[in-house]
């Protein structure tokens, strides 16, 4: 978390001491806003939420939240044009969601293609935050043999492993006492309530330290 707390006091800092920072959103059609393919709902999406959420937090910031995922991309594709979309934002803050599309990849080389992005944001100075992925109405991650659920443990234990922060958006689907179905705007893709979820679980990480 010490490298998220640098962010937070940066995000403090009022003119003329504050520089711009931004935070970039990588990942596949969630955060890119997919709702009803192949319409796009970039202001109901948690990277928009995120910045308004932020921007009220922290009102002297310069902030930037973008958007560098693609719909349908899974981290493979993704790994290939990081540099590109990700590092050329010069991001202080990387957000890496790809849990609901690398269900179609093998998890050890999911796994290995996270630790590849996470170890390419910290080598520009970035700090790295994972997100476990968001529901999809035909998971069931209870089962151990359920991709979703896979994705998701194995998100978990390598937030821990790398010392990464990790954004739980399945758990906070799992908790929602109503019908999820009422999350989503179709069987994979979350509505602003959703997204909305989303925003609860990483919003907490931008919170400024108390001082003792």
């Amino acid at each position: 978390m010490a490298c998220l707390d640098r962010v937070v006091d940066d995000l403090k800092v009022q003119w003329p001491n504050n520089s711009t920072v931004n935070i970039v959103a990588f990942g596949h059609s969630v955060p890119a806003g997919f709702g009803v393919t192949p319409r796009v709902h970039k202001r109901d999406a948690y990277p928009r939420l995120l910045e308004d959420a932020l921007s009220d937090r922290f009102p002297f910031a310069v902030l930037n939240v973008i958007t560098a995922s693609v719909g349908g991309e899974e981290s493979t594709a993704g790994l290939a044009r990081f540099q590109r979309d990700v590092i050329d934002h010069h991001p202080r803050v990387v957000l890496i969601d790809y849990g609901l599309n690398d269900r179609g990849v093998p998890l050890a080389q999911s796994r290995k293609n996270l630790v590849a992005i996470i170890g390419s944001a910290r080598a520009v100075g970035a700090c790295p935050v994972l997100l476990t992925p968001t529901w999809d109405t035909e998971a069931a991650p209870a089962k151990p043999d359920d991709k979703l659920g896979q994705q998701a443990a194995m998100i978990r234990s390598l937030g821990v492993a790398e010392g990464v922060p990790v954004a739980d958006s399945l758990k906070a689907f799992l908790a929602f006492k109503g019908d999820r179905k009422t999350l989503m705007a179709q069987s994979n893709h979350p509505n602003r309530a959703g997204h909305s979820l989303v925003l609860t679980q990483l919003l907490p990480l931008f919170a400024p330290r108390r001082t003792p």
